[in-house]
């Protein structure tokens, strides 16, 4: 893959992901198990589902500033004029990634299956992992060099892997 931007972003997947969740639901074409929950843990299922999209809308707000702060963009087509090093980034060279499974973990709350968190998710990451994420980082690479390869042996691009 060449440095170019990649034609594919995580928004745009993460759409198709639950567009096909939304037409397995309107089908009731799940894959994996449906949890069979008690009628009274609802109003339970439907908090967890708020605050996990709440969560992670408020973690996309707050990418959107943080990369502001450093004069780059969130869809790197602006890489920062610096290496960002700074938390999260010492946690883990990918970590607004990490919260994309927010949404995913609310659906299988408030749909009742494992599809979301167990099938649509892993294939996120893959897609995420192997096709957003390397050319990221041959974009990084050129555009910091050195800073960049020693950022990347001292950080994990997960943050445990």
């Amino acid at each position: 893959m060449d440095t170019k931007e990649v034609r594919i972003q995580p928004p745009q997947a993460f759409l198709l992901h639950l567009l096909v969740i939304l037409t397995q639901w309107a089908l009731g074409a799940w894959l994996l198990p449906v949890l069979h929950l008690a009628a009274f843990l609802v109003p339970l299922r439907w908090a967890l589902f708020v605050l996990c999209i709440a969560a992670f809308i408020l973690s996309k707000k707050w990418m959107v500033k943080f990369f502001a702060k450093h004069g780059a963009n969130p869809m790197f087509k602006e890489h920062a004029p610096a290496l960002i090093t700074e938390f999260p980034y010492t946690v883990a060279r990918n970590p607004f990634y990490l919260l994309d499974v927010l949404p995913f973990l609310g659906l299988t709350l408030i749909l009742g299956t494992l599809d979301p968190l167990l099938l649509h998710f892993p294939l996120f990451f893959l897609f995420l992992n192997f096709h957003v994420v390397p050319a990221e980082e041959k974009r990084l690479l050129l555009a910091h060099g050195a800073d960049y390869e020693a950022y990347k042996v001292s950080v994990k691009r997960w943050g445990l892997f």
